[in-house]
């Protein structure tokens, strides 16, 4: 190749990236953007299953605690009609 041709194939290239740049660099920010929204979305269903699982917790123990306190009520029920 001579050099004509070299420096018409760098203008070219140079065209070429020079015109595509700007599209990958707005590409790029869309996608960062995105990579942060997802980041911001998994720790918030992080914390909505976190929370999930101690109300959870918290409802089988109020639970245990109402089928206790019936279990009491049914005792001290058969315990006045025997009196």
């Amino acid at each position: 190749m001579s050099v004509q041709e070299w420096g018409i194939l760098v203008g070219v290239l140079m065209s070429v990236l020079l015109a595509l740049a700007p599209w990958m660099f707005m590409v790029h920010a869309k996608l960062a953007v995105i990579a942060a929204q997802i980041v911001e979305l998994t720790e918030k269903v992080e914390k909505a299953a976190d929370t999930n699982a101690r109300l959870w917790d918290r409802y089988a123990r109020h639970d245990t605690l109402l089928q206790t306190h019936e279990l009491r009520f049914a005792h001290i029920t058969e315990r006045i009609e025997e009196s």
